[in-house]
């Protein structure tokens, strides 16, 4: 019988022997004592509260006991015996803080590369053999007092005792190339990565040295079968990003990303056919922050939303101020990120928001930015029609380049595309680009979808996109990127817009 089925076993019969020997002899006591009926009743409360106190007792022994037995159960991993964890943590804390100035350490971290296809093509017995021998070669030798753990399924800790980094080196690549011998024994092509920091210099208390680990650790992993040791620009790098990302933070809270507008012309009458909102932020220290920093920063920090929701609301207010919403526009355009388009809660929290102002929802046009690494196509293509019916129109961004292609307009129901700039640069003298952007113009025109040919930068550029019978067109030459009362301006009567000769 194991700890788990005998433990509640002993507790009964632990009761059962205590309470049968208590009414055993508990009742011939008490009749001894008195034959008194109030001394007697009052015997008999005494006896049932001390009752009470001694099996109070015993099951507090006995659940503390059992306490301990848990927690040391999960002192240790089950597969490979090493520390949890959380034990290693505290022992890498105890063991750091009472090491002396002259003491070097090097604590590092092994993942193995794609360890799911490596645990399906042994089976999940020799995958947990796989991992106690990875785990005993890191051990060794012993000389050098190794404090290790699994710290998660395919990943190890190691702190090792080492006098200089000659021997911290070779340490590493004798750990590394047991590694391959343990792959070897099992017959699997599998590889690791190892990132190592070094105490004191990387980190003189735990949390730090495993933040410089952590940091090897993730510029090994950039490519398989690596080995990198921390390099101090790394952290100082991650927390300048931290800084950034608290700053971006701020700046959303106190609505201080700016917007401007770039008109889109029709190419043909000349006029203006639209806008492109583009967010802008300036800090006080870090000065003009590119749109391509910041809103990685937003998306890889879960503000995203807020970012597209402050935009749009500064735009539906900023034209509205200036009498330029449903007058004289008749499109707004808007950057959505794929990481909002891919989330359900972001896309209902846009469909809530633009509820509340139809006006401005009717003459949205949302531009899909890095339409390759959608997830669930057929939910984004849910979220589309959703939004259609309160009359926004989609936009895909950037077309042309990366992954995008004609067969997103099978999944997703878009109004419009725009020829990336690469394309537009090279018009006049690559036949190349001139051939591609006629034949995306053609396909999209097939479709009943709007070609917007961005960056244009010269009057030649526009000439031959009229000849393609491209619909629209935006750059540097027709106007730069301005402020709500400065496309006002603009947008007077007398002002002809731009010129195809």
């Amino acid at each position: 019988m194991n700890k788990t089925k005998r433990y509640p076993a002993n507790i009964v019969f632990s009761y059962l022997i205590l309470s049968s020997l208590w009414v055993l002899f508990s009742d011939l006591a008490v009749e001894s004592l008195s034959n008194d009926l109030q001394e007697h009743a009052l015997a008999q409360t005494v006896k049932g509260l001390v009752f009470i106190i001694l099996t109070s007792a015993l099951l507090w022994v006995m659940v503390r006991k059992n306490n301990r037995d848990l927690e040391s159960a999960n002192d240790l991993d089950s597969v490979t015996g090493l520390h949890s964890p959380s034990v290693f943590y505290r022992y890498l804390n105890k063991r750091l803080k009472k090491s002396q100035a002259s003491d070097h350490y090097v604590l590092f971290l092994l993942d193995i590369d794609n360890f799911k296809s490596v645990a399906d093509q042994i089976g999940f017995e020799n995958t947990n053999l796989f991992l106690k021998d990875i785990a005993r070669s890191i051990e060794l030798p012993i000389e050098h007092q190794p404090l290790s753990s699994r710290v998660h399924s395919d990943g190890f800790a190691c702190l090792v005792k080492l006098d200089d980094k000659e021997d911290i080196e070779s340490y590493i690549a004798l750990v590394h190339r047991r590694f391959n011998q343990c792959a070897y024994r099992y017959d699997i092509n599998a590889t690791c990565c190892i990132g190592a920091a070094l105490f004191p210099s990387d980190g003189n208390n735990a949390k730090q040295l495993m933040a410089s680990a952590i940091h090897a650790l993730t510029e090994a992993k950039k490519s398989k079968n690596t080995i990198e040791f921390h390099d101090p620009k790394l952290t100082e790098l991650e927390r300048q990003r931290q800084e950034m990302v608290q700053e971006l933070r701020k700046a959303i809270d106190d609505k201080a990303i700016d917007i401007v507008f770039q008109p889109k012309y029709n190419i043909e009458s000349k006029f203006v056919a639209g806008v492109e909102v583009l967010s802008r932020w300036t800090h006080e220290r870090y000065g003009v922050v590119s749109p391509d920093i910041f809103v990685a920063l937003a998306e890889e920090n879960h503000f995203c939303r807020d970012l597209t929701t402050l935009v749009l609301e500064k735009t539906a207010s900023q034209l509205r101020a200036n009498g330029l919403l449903g007058n004289e526009l008749k499109s707004v355009s808007v950057n959505i990120s794929a990481v909002e388009l891919n989330s359900v809660d972001d896309m209902n929290h846009l469909d809530e928001y633009l509820r509340k102002d139809p006006e401005f929802a009717r003459l949205l046009c949302l531009e899909i930015t890095e339409t390759a690494i959608l997830k669930d196509i057929d939910q984004c293509a849910i979220a589309v029609q959703t939004l259609k019916k309160q009359g926004v129109s989609f936009s895909i961004d950037d077309f042309g380049v990366g992954y995008t292609s004609f067969g997103i307009f099978s999944k997703l129901d878009v109004d419009e595309i725009k020829v990336d700039r690469s394309y537009i640069n090279g018009l006049e003298d690559d036949y190349r680009s001139r051939a591609i952007t006629s034949g995306i113009i053609d396909i999209a025109r097939g479709f009943g979808i709007n070609v917007v040919a961005e960056g244009v930068e010269n009057a030649q550029q526009l000439s031959i996109l009229k000849t393609l019978n491209c619909e629209q067109a935006q750059g540097y030459y027709l106007g730069y990127p301005m402020t709500s009362k400065q496309l006002k301006v603009s947008l007077t009567p007398e002002k002809e817009p731009c010129s195809t000769t």
